[in-house]
């Protein structure tokens, strides 16, 4: 097993991941202080994938990002959703699931930002976005989306509805 390997998880009924045994009690304190574990070592799903991707937790043993990708496939994460993340987590962003579909929300301070995840090629109306647009800055974020295209890369949008003046 990796050196980097902080931490053993298992699945739990598919609906998640819980700590199993703890190698590095700081890493696994900061989970919890971070807010991405809960008290019963719970850790958020995406979060989990990640950790997993970047060889810091192993699931049976195993550990990568094929494993990462298997589990995420196993618990029907859409690929695009999890890239979004684990680009946002690799720029030292902490994001979590939101509440609409196909969206994260990050906290940046005093700033809160909706981002909707869309891939390539996606059928998305003008109208549909511009709801969206306006759903997310009535909830109090600000509005971004992120295209992921077909080699991966993600590509960040302001998606701001504006309004005619007439």
């Amino acid at each position: 097993m990796a050196a980097s390997v902080k931490a053993y998880l298992k699945l739990v009924d598919r609906s998640g991941f819980k700590l199993e045994k703890c190698l590095d009690q700081e890493f696994c304190a900061n989970l919890l202080r971070m807010g991405f574990a809960d008290l019963r070592g719970n850790v958020e799903i995406l979060e989990a994938l990640d950790l997993l991707a970047t060889g810091k937790v192993a699931i049976e043993g195993r550990t990568g990002w094929d494993e990462a990708l298997r589990y995420a496939s196993m618990l029907g994460v859409k690929l695009s959703l999890f890239l979004v993340y684990h680009d946002l987590r690799r720029r030292g962003r902490k994001a979590k699931l939101g509440s609409r579909p196909n969206t994260l929300i990050l906290n940046l301070g005093s700033r809160k930002t909706e981002i909707l995840v869309l891939e390539e090629g996606t059928p998305m109306t003008l109208e549909n976005l511009a709801e969206w647009s306006r759903s997310a800055i009535s909830s109090g974020y600000e509005p971004v989306v992120a295209v992921v295209d077909k080699y991966g890369v993600i590509t960040y949008y302001e998606a701001r509805a504006t309004y005619s003046i007439t």
